[in-house]
């Protein structure tokens, strides 16, 4: 949008009368000039900016190339691009206005401050998960309340499933070689020969439970003969105050949700264990309310996937590996029991709504 210097000295003024608040220069603006042409409020911070930067409305030039093509009119418009669509990149701009070159329009925006934030990626939720995720996130907050060691005393547990191939990030992922020698490194995915397990862990106090192998398709009697023959061995490592106040948490999976999974546990926990169907309910669809799923499996896949994996034997010993390597990795329990009070409180103000974007 090109504007006049009468119209940017104009805007100017109306800045100031609004006490350098751009939104309300925009409308004071409009309501002054009503048949004009009408900028956005990115266009009075970026005036303003120029005038005390160089004493003109023209932008400076300080770089050579299409950034010397660059004017005023020519950041208004990339500001309005901006503002309209927050998700749009440099290189499309750049590519929309062949006159201004990327590292130009990066220029300009970051002028202005402003920054391209990544997207945090969290789980679908329900209308209906919003209340249980405040009950349970006060609940938690009640029990610390009344017991500061309380968040010890719980064992959280949770399976994952481990593959072949992992997770590999070609953006993420690099190969060094001297310039002009590209040795066109490759990643091989989609084997036919294809392997998984399926593991789960606990964390209780300072303690990492785990990790057990279980089958792969986990239904209610193979859990129950966990709970029942496997679990107990590694609660032995567990010091005796801990054990004698253990709350047991699993999510809502449908082996979880078996009646005899829940018979064992009325029997062996009564009403400390929460799960759906539980004395204290699990909000569904929770990962951020589970150090298992916020912190742990994170850590343990990228240790595991940090080298190819060629076989069903290395990939159960990488995860032992990753494993012992979580467990000598100082203060992280403590760590975790302060995220998850963080966790709760913003569970809390946002009313059960997503909150891995404010941590």
């Amino acid at each position: 949008m090109v504007f006049t210097n009468e119209e940017y000295a104009d805007m100017h003024l109306v800045y100031g009368e609004m006490r350098c608040n751009a939104r309300a220069a925009q409308r004071r603006y409009a309501e002054k000039f009503p048949n004009r042409e009408h900028p956005t409020h990115s266009t009075f911070t970026a005036l303003h900016q120029r005038l005390r930067e160089t004493g003109s409305v023209v932008p400076k030039n300080n770089e050579t190339g299409r950034h010397n093509d660059v004017t005023a009119e020519h950041e208004d418009v990339i500001l309005m691009e901006v503002e309209e669509n927050p998700e749009i990149s440099v290189r499309r701009i750049s590519a929309m206005y062949p006159r201004i070159s990327k590292s130009s329009v990066g220029n300009i925006l970051q002028n202005e401050n402003l920054y391209p934030f990544h997207f945090t990626k969290v789980q679908a939720l329900l209308q209906g998960d919003f209340p249980a995720r405040v009950e349970f996130a006060r609940w938690l907050q009640n029990q610390k309340n009344q017991d500061e060691d309380f968040f010890r005393y719980i064992l959280f547990g949770d399976e994952a499933s481990f593959t072949k191939n992992g997770i590999f990030n070609v953006h993420n992922a690099h190969y060094y070689s001297y310039v002009g020698d590209n040795p066109h490194v490759v990643q091989e995915f989609k084997h036919q020969h294809r392997f998984s397990i399926n593991v789960w862990i606990g964390v209780v106090d300072d303690y990492l439970l785990g990790p057990v192998e279980l089958p792969a398709r986990l239904n209610g009697d193979n859990y129950l003969h966990f709970l029942q023959n496997i679990l107990p061995d590694f609660l032995d490592e567990v010091r005796l105050n801990i054990r004698q106040n253990l709350w047991f948490l699993h999510d809502g999976c449908p082996a979880h949700f078996s009646r005899n999974v829940r018979d064992f546990l009325d029997n062996n926990y009564e009403d400390h264990w929460i799960g759906r169907g539980g004395p204290v309910a699990w909000p569904a669809r929770s990962p951020d309310l589970n150090p298992c799923d916020y912190c742990v499996w994170g850590y343990l896949k990228a240790f595991v996937y940090s080298v190819p994996i060629q076989n069903r034997a290395q990939l159960w010993l990488r995860i032992q590996d990753a494993c012992n390597e979580f467990r000598n990795n100082f203060g992280i329990f403590a760590r975790i029991r302060r995220s998850l009070s963080k966790r709760a409180n913003l569970c809390i103000e946002t009313n059960g709504h997503h909150i891995e974007q404010l941590l």
